[in-house]
């Protein structure tokens, strides 16, 4: 690492070898200068060959990430019930943990797959192995959307807009409660989209929560319209798996995962990716992203 015009640079030495990762010095230089298209047909295409050899392991995990999410489901709100309301956020954070952990396990499986190594039905596991940074990415992004969530429900109290509608009750359907939650989607939908890379970046780039919601951010935003136009695409298109019993989902949910993985990738490759990097390095949570 050399400084000259209190610039910093940070040299392939600073890094750790990653055969996928970001580029050094100039993250992403290029496509900050350039930016990128995002061609939907070309993902889902890449993105099925990618995961076809290998659609029986995925087909087996999905199945198990919906019994764990099923049972999570029954268990944490009735061990959270002893705890009120509090429990319940406790519980919501916990059950988004576990469920955000194993679901980031498609991305170290693909990421042995892109790197032409041995690849087990065990790889798929370890997303555990970055819980902490999950865990906190995860709580970050519940508090960013309950402030909304809760300014909105008080000023709505304040203002005394259908003082009887109680939107925390799923039996009422009144008007209020209706658009109440549709203003809450777009919200959902917006940091969804913006944070899209977080997990890829913790799973593969080993950054922290911070740098990689940044750089997910940063990303995005060179793009937005394309990168909310694949949410949007791969959305309905696991709205479609809902049907047949949600049985679709065992197809379309791995196949998601696959193209934001490849979109993550394509993203590498245009901005020169034969480098190796990665690692600890972005640990540091100022790592160039300043430059960025």
């Amino acid at each position: 690492m050399e400084n000259q015009d209190n610039e910093t640079f940070y040299t392939e030495d600073d890094l750790l070898q990653n055969k996928t990762g970001l580029t050094p010095t100039d993250e992403f230089a290029t496509i900050r200068m350039e930016g990128y298209s995002v061609e939907f047909s070309d993902t889902f295409s890449r993105s099925w060959d990618f995961m076809k050899p290998h659609l029986g392991q995925l087909l087996a995990y999905t199945l198990l990430c919906f019994f764990s999410y099923l049972t999570l489901s029954f268990i944490v709100p009735q061990i959270a019930g002893y705890m009120g309301t509090l429990g319940y956020l406790v519980g919501a954070i916990v059950n988004l943990t576990m469920i955000s952990a194993l679901l980031a396990g498609f991305y170290s499986y693909y990421q042995k797959i892109y790197e032409n190594d041995k690849v087990s039905f065990q790889n798929l596991f370890d997303g555990f192995q970055h819980i902490k940074e999950l865990a906190l990415y995860q709580i970050l992004v519940v508090v960013i959307l309950v402030i909304p969530f809760l300014i909105i429900f008080f000023i709505a109290q304040k203002l005394g807009v259908n003082d009887t509608v109680d939107i925390f009750d799923t039996n009422t359907y009144e008007t209020f409660t209706i658009g109440f939650y549709a203003f809450f989607v777009i919200p959902s939908c917006l940091i969804f989209t913006l944070y899209i890379f977080t997990p890829i970046l913790i799973v593969v780039a080993r950054m922290n929560f911070w740098s990689a919601m940044e750089t997910s951010r940063k990303l995005v935003m060179a793009n937005f319209i394309g990168i909310l136009g694949f949410v949007v695409g791969f959305a309905l298109l696991n709205l479609l798996g809902l049907l047949f019993l949600g049985l679709g989902l065992t197809i379309t949910l791995p196949l998601t995962f696959a193209a934001t993985f490849i979109l993550y990738t394509k993203l590498i490759e245009k901005n020169g990716g034969g480098t190796n990097f990665g690692g600890d390095f972005y640990a540091d949570e100022n790592a160039p992203l300043d430059a960025f």
